[in-house]
């Protein structure tokens, strides 16, 4: 398939109890592949990817205490497609590569990081496969950039990952999530 870039847009619940039960809604239109949305529920935590010509996606988390962006850790439940994937990652590693989020999904070995150009998606065996990229500076509109070795799962995989808190990838987040790590005794992330 030919390399496509396309946008992932902020939409706001403008119902005011949608807005209570939804923390946000990205849609955007994926040329081959159709119209998709993500959506990121408060209760119960979960990002779950709508599309029809995409394998379904979510990405959930027990912790009902805290809103927003799921965290990936331990407890973290990531499902593509019907198979659940195996998460790990070393918040505390100096090293852009190391610090990404490690996924086992069946066969494939993937890492989310944050690389030079963004954020991207990457299998061991075929590379970089999705590229994100913020397109104004305010954060309503990304631009997901799916290079020509990509498939139907590795966009569902990487459109559902815009769920998860990511903040730890940067070495400046991973930094601001050691410190508040320490100072809330090795919680500060989870």
């Amino acid at each position: 398939m030919p390399e496509f870039t396309f946008d992932l847009v902020l939409q706001r619940p403008a119902d005011r109890r949608e807005q209570e039960a939804i923390f946000l809604v990205l849609v955007g239109t994926a040329s081959p592949y159709g119209e998709v949305s993500l959506t990121i529920s408060r209760f119960p935590r979960e990002a779950t990817l709508l599309a029809k010509g995409l394998p379904k996606a979510s990405l959930s988390h027990p912790d009902l205490l805290r809103q927003g962006y799921i965290p990936i850790d331990a407890e973290t439940r990531l499902v593509v497609g019907g198979a659940t994937a195996s998460l790990a990652r070393n918040r505390r590693a100096l090293r852009r590569e190391d610090r990404g989020f490690s996924i086992k999904l069946g066969e494939r070995d993937y890492t989310y990081l944050f690389g030079s150009r963004g954020e991207e998606l990457r299998e061991s065996a075929r590379g970089p496969l999705v590229r994100l990229s913020s397109v104004d500076p305010t954060g309503q509109k990304f631009a997901l950039t799916v290079l020509s070795d990509a498939d139907a799962t590795d966009l569902a995989l990487a459109i559902v990952l815009q769920g998860a808190d990511t903040s730890g990838l940067s070495i400046t987040g991973a930094i601001m999530s050691g410190v508040t790590s320490f100072f809330n005794g090795g919680y500060g992330d989870r």
